[in-house]
């Protein structure tokens, strides 16, 4: 975890040195117990959070389009973690649309057992299989060309801040890959952010225009949500996001692959251990009554716990 976030703020700092912390060394401490490691960055004195809208768009969209892959390639040379997840991206891909299914289907992987939700299963499998395709094989087609662009990985609320010697906006706490840049603004949908507030995404815009085709755009950015909603699914206890994220991926099976959804859910409900498990899970799901702002305290918690 320290290793992956030292080699991707040395990635990020060579190419905006005034936006991340200069990294220095990340190593493990010589007691064998307990097992600790460091991570040992140029202090920044934190000021407001989030950082400003435009202030930070402008240096995240910088950070995209001045970076360059090394390979000419989507991937990374290290698997970096999304808080406790380590993200299936250290490879090097041609196409997004690869890197991207496999970072996610890990990431579904990882739920499953977790969740223990046929339905979940089902929209899972059909939004790798038909979604994914559907909208990321079209930003390379038709004589289409997709920049690589150095991602922050996890840019939500808590990782953003004003330096308050420099009055300007910064980031840390980052798990950086070379990937689409509107991966990055897939956590700004969250209405448990602050980041979800329009003024980020306009700026945001503004600063580097939306891949085509345009009009994917609204569901692209709800497919890049999809890795961090089950990340919070998945670590934050008594997450709220469960329901969010399996209500998400079949707004996207409904845009783009209704039929096949109909189907497996019908084929789902004719299996009577199906149905067992689909009153055992739907009943879990309402048992949450939790709401957006114990997500955050929750995720704040977690990411307090990780440092």
């Amino acid at each position: 975890m320290c290793e992956g976030e030292y080699e991707s703020l040395k990635e990020i700092y060579q190419v905006s040195p005034d936006f991340v912390p200069k990294p220095f060394a990340w190593g493990r401490y010589r007691e064998p117990q307990p097992e600790i490691y460091f991570l040992l960055t140029q202090f920044r004195d934190i000021g407001d959070q989030p950082a400003e809208p435009l202030k930070l768009a402008t240096g995240l969209a910088d950070l995209h389009q001045r970076s360059r892959s090394p390979t000419g390639k989507f991937g990374f040379h290290f698997a970096t973690c999304h808080a406790k997840i380590a993200q299936k991206v250290d490879s090097w891909e041609d196409s997004w649309c690869t890197l991207y299914s496999n970072h996610l289907g890990h990431v579904m992987n990882l739920a499953k057992p977790i969740l223990q939700w046929p339905e979940f299963d089902v929209v899972c499998k059909l939004t790798l299989e038909k979604v994914v395709p559907r909208l990321l094989l079209p930003l390379q087609s038709e004589g289409r060309v997709l920049k690589p662009c150095l991602v922050h990985g996890d840019c939500w609320d808590g990782n953003t801040a004003m330096d308050i010697r420099t009055g300007e906006a910064f980031v840390f706490d980052v798990c950086s890959f070379y990937g689409h840049n509107e991966y990055d603004t897939g956590n700004w949908r969250a209405p448990r952010h602050r980041l979800s507030n329009k003024a980020y995404i306009r700026s945001y815009k503004k600063a580097f225009p939306v891949s085509e085709p345009e009009e994917d755009w609204d569901a692209r950015n709800l497919l890049y949500s999809l890795t961090f909603n089950i990340g919070n699914t998945i670590y934050i206890p008594g997450s709220s996001q469960r329901q969010v994220v399996y209500d998400d991926m079949t707004t996207l099976c409904n845009m783009f692959c209704a039929s096949d959804l109909d189907q497996a859910l019908k084929a789902l409900q004719e299996d009577p251990k199906g149905e067992s498990d689909q009153e055992q899970t739907t009943a879990g799901a309402k048992e949450s009554g939790r709401g957006e702002e114990d997500d955050v305290e929750e995720e704040e918690e977690e990411e307090e716990e990780l440092i």
